[in-house]
């Protein structure tokens, strides 16, 4: 599914080395945890591996093809279909919904169904247990409703590959056992589940442990 070879990444303000030669394979069906200390370049891969950090070496291969090669327009229909991509911080818009954060990024084609993409929105905020707060706003949401909500925007087109940036941090762990759980029976439908994380309970869900070691100084 996808693939990326010998991928380097160096921060040009320090010249320090982030990523050095770095490969990684992720097929259908594998929950892969991604785990190391803060600024040992986790943010920094899974940034590379959606296709949104351009490496300075090395190939991304997302069934075959080369996201650093593609089309604007063809990177933003992956990005809208088959990678769904949840970052560390978490982005709503302050005068929207969570409803409406969740649907309104993917009503960009005039043919787009807004009602089947409104009931699949609440029925993964209904599975995430946040369903009576889709006409709230983010600022009436918990750091932990937040994270819950974002992971329902990124699998709201169910993307073959999703891919989070430390899903369960700062959160309770009643919360994250919940997103784990969540991300552990998406990957058994058939899908792939990428996180970076240095939370040591995603060990117990995930199918590969990947330990990145820290960033040459």
């Amino acid at each position: 599914m996808l693939t990326a070879q010998k991928i380097s990444k160096s921060y040009k303000q320090n010249r320090r080395k982030i990523l050095d030669s770095f490969e990684i394979s992720i097929d259908e069906g594998e929950f892969v945890a991604v785990m190391g200390e803060s600024g040992s370049g986790k943010s920094t891969l899974l940034a590379v591996l959606s296709g949104i950090l351009s490496p300075d070496e090395g190939q991304v291969l997302f069934e075959g093809k080369d996201l650093y090669t593609l089309s604007d327009k063809e990177l933003v229909k992956i990005h809208r279909d088959a990678i769904g991509y949840v970052p560390q911080s978490n982005f709503f818009l302050k005068n929207y919904t969570i409803l409406e954060n969740i649907v309104k990024p993917f009503l960009t084609q005039k043919n787009d169904d807004e009602v089947l993409l409104t009931e699949k929105a609440k029925t993964h905020l209904e599975q995430l247990g946040i369903a009576e707060l889709a006409d709230r706003f983010p600022n009436e949401l918990s750091g932990g409703e937040l994270k819950r909500a974002a992971l329902a925007r990124a699998l709201l087109t169910a993307p073959s590959l999703l891919i989070a940036d430390e899903p369960t941090t700062g959160l309770d762990t009643e919360t994250g056992r919940i997103i784990l759980s969540y991300l552990r029976d998406y990957v058994e439908k058939g899908n792939a589940v990428l996180v970076a994380t240095h939370d040591e309970h995603v060990k117990i869900y995930a199918n590969r442990v990947i330990d990145i070691r820290k960033p040459l100084v």
